[in-house]
């Protein structure tokens, strides 16, 4: 299965988070590459069976590089499979609400409920536990 993690990151909890979840699919056989949504353009972005967008959340907010990234983005195909991941300081976040909403106005289909990680500080650590919690995550992906 061919998957692309589309993400960002300030810190580098994001590209951690991106990283840990490409090992794992990797170590599971997949086909999986990686991108920073600094370094590539919505239009240049390749098929995939399963689009996974992570991003940070700042004062509830999605960045604004990843939300112009979302905004211009078109799938390659009509119902595109997609997975999100957010890494959050508050736990009121409604950032995987809000990329939701955008990536099915353009008719993509969501697989799973999200992945959420806390950061304990704006530049790390990620909560305790949450690798094995991202290991049930790729499984999920997998599945799919």
């Amino acid at each position: 299965m061919k998957i692309l993690i589309i993400y960002e990151s300030k810190y580098g909890n994001g590209k951690i988070l991106a990283a840990g979840l490409q090992e794992l699919l990797r170590n599971k056989s997949q086909d999986v590459e990686i991108f920073s949504v600094r370094n590539l353009k919505p239009s240049t972005l390749p098929w995939a069976d399963i689009y996974v967008f992570s991003s940070p959340v700042r004062m509830f907010m999605l960045p604004l590089s990843m939300r112009s990234f979302l905004r211009s983005f078109k799938p390659v195909k009509d119902g595109a499979k997609y997975a999100l991941m957010t890494t959050y300081i508050d736990p009121r976040v409604k950032a995987l609400k809000f990329m939701e909403k955008l990536l099915q106005s353009k008719g993509m289909i969501k697989i799973t409920d999200g992945f959420r990680v806390k950061v304990m500080d704006m530049k790390g650590p990620l909560e305790k536990g949450y690798r094995e919690r991202l290991e049930k995550f790729a499984a999920e992906l997998i599945k799919s």
